[in-house]
């Protein structure tokens, strides 16, 4: 079983706090999956700090490819809105789908990706 690692869960990893033994033995497994928007996010400041463990780490890991279904995030964004969510970001929308589109688990701790995962079908890893 493969696991859509979010930005959140990286971050906490390479601190090595909470998640840090979760993600290695996703890493030793094989299990690790990124997408070009969870990549977007940690790069660049990743770059900026020169981090070139996590950068390296990060580049070896399968991508999941990105197919955004824009009628269902709005449709998704709108929920969420009626269920008075005012705060969930298109990327966090994104990013639920594309664990659902690629039969992956999503791993993550934002506060919002419970009532995502819920909404697409998804399995969410919290810990």
């Amino acid at each position: 079983m493969n696991y859509l690692v979010d930005s959140c869960v990286w971050i906490d990893f390479f601190g090595q706090k909470k998640h840090f033994k979760a993600v290695s033995r996703l890493l030793f497994n094989n299990s690790a999956v990124v997408n070009e928007i969870i990549l977007a996010e940690l790069l660049p400041v990743a770059k900026l700090q020169k981090e070139t463990a996590f950068i390296d780490c990060l580049s070896g890991l399968e991508t999941a490819p990105l197919r955004i279904d824009w009628p269902e995030i709005a449709e998704i964004q709108h929920q969420c809105l009626q269920a008075g969510l005012n705060k969930v970001g298109l990327l966090d929308i994104v990013i639920a789908q594309n664990a659902r589109q690629n039969g992956l688990v999503l791993f993550s701790t934002d506060k919002h990706m419970r009532f995502l995962a819920q909404k697409f079908g998804v399995r969410l890893k919290r810990s």
